[in-house]
Parts: C-alpha cells; structure tokens; sequence
C-alpha cells in the first residue's frame, strides 16, 4: 500500500478561500492549464475539486454538450460549486455539471463513465493508496483520455512524484 505524503490528510474545507481567490488564478489560469486537454462535447472529471476552482473553468471549455463531474470527500465543497453554480446567471454555454461525494479509499463513480480527461490536481497525495487509486482512474478514461497530475512542491518531494507517476503508468 503507498500511504500518502501527508498520512491521508486532507485540505479542510475551512481552507477553501486559500485554493480559490484572485491571486491563485494569475499563477494557476485555470483556462491555460485546461485548454490544451479540453473540447467541446468533452466528458471531464475534476478529482477532488474543492471548491470548484478548475470544475467551473471545465465546464465552460466543454460547453453546453459535453458533462463535468466533480468529485470530493468533503461536502462542504461540493456545497461550495453547487452555490457558485446557482449564483451563475447565463448557464447556456456551460457543460452539465455533476457532483459526487467519494471516500478516500474509493471514487465511486458509476464504472461506465467515460472520461475524455481526468484532472488530479494537488490530491493525489491526500489518497490512502495510490495504487487503488489509479486502478479505478483508469477504469473511468476512455483508451484516448488523458489524466493531468499535479502536486504541490511542498510536502511531495520529487521522489514521491516519481513514485505516484510510476503507479499512474502501471
């Protein structure tokens, strides 16, 4: 079993206004990052999505035809997207957003959902067991998806990167 960096912690959600402000998202453009992975009528799954800083931006490269799903542990952000996704004036363009609320030993998502893209940004190491982990991953892409992973510098060093992307590979 890989235990995780930080023994299975994972980010409060009192700490939500840390992952999503003004200043996160002049370093971190979350249309930069995404659009490269991202198209019209895509399916994409934002793994632990807190409170929706990439979910939203998703939705919106995917537009009106394609599906979002965010997936947390915790549902106090879940909460957090469903209330960004209520105060939302004009919805037209953005894909169907869907939440779900997983464990951290397992995603439970329905095992015929295809994903085009699979974000894991800054959460792989809160999981339990990586192994198991990307196990259902990859059960959730479809043979072209592709799976972006993304750690914080601190408290995953580079070896521990290099082992979560050995255990993305298998």
């Amino acid at each position: 079993m890989a235990a995780s960096v930080s023994e299975n912690h994972v980010c409060s959600h009192r700490h939500s206004c840390a992952l999503d402000n003004f200043f996160r998202k002049l370093i971190q453009s979350p249309h930069r990052i995404l659009s490269p992975f991202l198209s019209n009528g895509d399916t994409a799954i934002d793994l632990g999505c807190g409170p929706g800083f990439f979910t939203l931006p998703m939705a919106e490269l995917v537009g009106h035809s394609g599906t979002v799903i965010g997936v947390d542990v915790q549902p106090e952000m879940l909460a957090r997207v469903k209330a960004k996704l209520a105060k939302m004036r004009d919805r037209s363009s953005l894909a169907q957003v869907l939440l779900h609320q997983s464990s951290q030993a397992d995603l439970g998502l329905d095992h015929s959902i295809r994903a085009d893209f699979i974000l894991a940004y800054y959460m792989v190491h809160e999981t339990p067991d990586q192994h198991s982990f990307f196990r259902q991953v990859k059960k959730l892409l479809k043979p072209t998806g592709r799976l972006l992973i993304v750690e914080p510098p601190f408290p995953v060093s580079r070896k521990q990167f290099a082992q979560t992307l050995r255990y993305a590979a298998q």
